[in-house]
């Protein structure tokens, strides 16, 4: 009967292995460079290639400052959290000739583990490092962080590295939102003594000094991308629920296992889901440099499908 059963093992071992053959792509990987001339976009648009590989490893969030850079958090750690030192960057992308093309890089921060959210402040940057909030600042204005203070932290260690502390925006009242992700179980406190407790998907703010943690809506399953209008209004993108979520201080979204307060859920903002549960990244546009049919959308990006959805 064992000798059967180790038959039946190998078996299956080998068929296994055989499927999973059948879908591995024999062919080298393309270039950023083609790649961008394979995007199917709407007549009138082009897609343009900032920047690629090497000089980003796994873009994670980005983010322009008030001069026009854009900043970049990149990983090689992720998904996997480096148990010491980590090796991830933060990085400011520059394009000083107006072509498009990101043709300064610098490293603004190293040593860093998987950066998740960014937020661009003063002389410097607010992000998440696993494991916690850290303002990180050039000092002495050569371009490159110097100084590391913790906002918030010690913080719990992540049990899934797909959402953590992501996707920090700025709102109107001055707080810094950030979304909270799938599986996480974390405890943020402020200076004055404030503190949360978070468990999966939630949406909080804290002030920028480090001093307060509220607490804004609790529920969605994995939140990823925020974004304000103009109103003021805060929209998510969210795994495994809804595509886009308008959240509401005070609001309880569904989730897995996770009742409301008794007075029901609030109201969704939209019932299909874009053929996926793969959502991540929202903006939303309120510029005149598009046609005008496309202000006041709001774009979703969709990794499952390759696809970004206008809504």
């Amino acid at each position: 009967m064992i000798f059967v059963s180790l038959c039946s093992a190998l078996m299956l071992a080998a068929v296994d292995e055989s499927v999973f053959q059948e879908g591995v792509r024999s062919t080298e990987a393309q270039s950023a460079e083609v790649q961008a001339t394979q995007f199917h976009v709407p007549p009138g648009f082009e897609v343009q290639l900032v920047a690629a590989e090497p000089d980003l490893q796994k873009p994670m969030n980005l983010a322009f400052d008030s001069r026009g850079r854009l900043w970049v958090s990149g990983s090689i750690e992720y998904p996997w959290a480096a148990q010491g030192e980590g090796r991830d960057t933060i990085k400011v992308l520059e394009d000083t000739n107006g072509d498009g093309r990101a043709d300064r890089i610098s490293t603004f921060a190293d040593r860093l583990n998987i950066p998740m959210g960014l937020y661009p402040y003063r002389d410097g940057v607010i992000a998440y490092t696993v494991s916690e909030i850290v303002f990180l600042r050039d000092i002495d204005h050569d371009g490159k962080a110097d100084r590391r203070e913790v906002l918030y932290g010690p913080l719990d260690s992540p049990v899934d590295t797909h959402g953590m502390q992501n996707a920090f925006r700025r709102g109107p009242d001055g707080w810094l939102y950030i979304n909270h992700g799938f599986a996480n179980r974390t405890t943020i406190r402020g200076g004055d003594g404030s503190a949360i407790q978070l468990h999966s998907g939630n949406t909080y703010r804290v002030r920028l000094d480090g001093s307060r943690v509220e607490q804004y809506s609790w529920g969605q399953v994995n939140p990823f991308g925020s974004e304000f209008t103009e109103w003021g209004d805060l929209l998510t993108a969210d795994c495994h629920s809804k595509p886009l979520t308008l959240v509401i201080p005070g609001a309880y979204y569904s989730s897995f296992g996770k009742p409301h307060d008794g007075l029901g859920y609030a109201p969704e903002l939209m019932s299909h889901h874009h053929g996926s549960t793969g959502l991540a990244g929202v903006a939303y546009y309120s510029s005149g440099n598009w046609p005008e049919e496309y202000r006041q959308n709001i774009l979703v990006g969709n990794v499952v499908t390759s696809r970004i959805h206008r809504d």
